[in-house]
């Protein structure tokens, strides 16, 4: 089957084993790369580096409001990169239509799905929730299949997240 054939779905790069973590590390993630990568086309997203943020680059977490969080850096509480996410995520967006899936790095200020932490002005972890690249695209595109790596590890969960792909593909 060629490559324009399969559906496609966007995946965090570092999983893909790109360095572009903030201290220049990937996550490579085999099931991913050697097991899906047999049915999908792979697109590779790095909100971070995408908006302009480089590599290495200062790590940022989310702090403040659960409901709507800034990405402050760690070290650098004036460091805010919120504004540089939003923008980019909102002009991506509109290449979310020719995607039928994500799957995203678990706990990560901007692609964590469900599990990214929200810490009060003490430091101390208040929330959990999405990151702010998924959090956008989770408001404009509801119905998109999307994953972690995490929870794709669990053979059943992979399955119906396949099912899931599929079949938003060929609607």
């Amino acid at each position: 089957m060629s490559g324009h054939c399969r559906p496609r779905i966007a995946v965090s790069s570092c999983l893909l084993g790109n360095p572009v973590r903030y201290d220049g590390t990937d996550k490579f993630n085999d099931l991913i790369c050697n097991h899906l990568a047999k049915q999908f086309e792979l697109v590779a997203i790095c909100p971070e580096v995408d908006a302009g943020l480089g590599i290495p680059r200062p790590p940022v977490r989310l702090t403040g409001n659960p409901r709507q969080p800034l990405a402050l850096g760690v070290e650098d509480v004036h460091l805010d990169v919120t504004s540089a996410l939003t923008r980019f995520t909102r002009s991506w967006l509109t290449q979310a239509k020719a995607i039928s899936g994500l799957i995203l790095k678990s706990r990560s200020p901007s692609c964590g799905l469900w599990d990214t932490p929200v810490f009060d002005p003490h430091g101390e972890i208040q929330s959990r929730g999405p990151g702010l690249f998924s959090r956008i695209v989770i408001q404009h595109h509801p119905q998109l299949p999307m994953d972690d790596e995490i929870r794709l590890a669990d053979p059943r969960h992979c399955a119906i997240f396949i099912r899931r792909v599929q079949q938003y593909a060929a609607r």
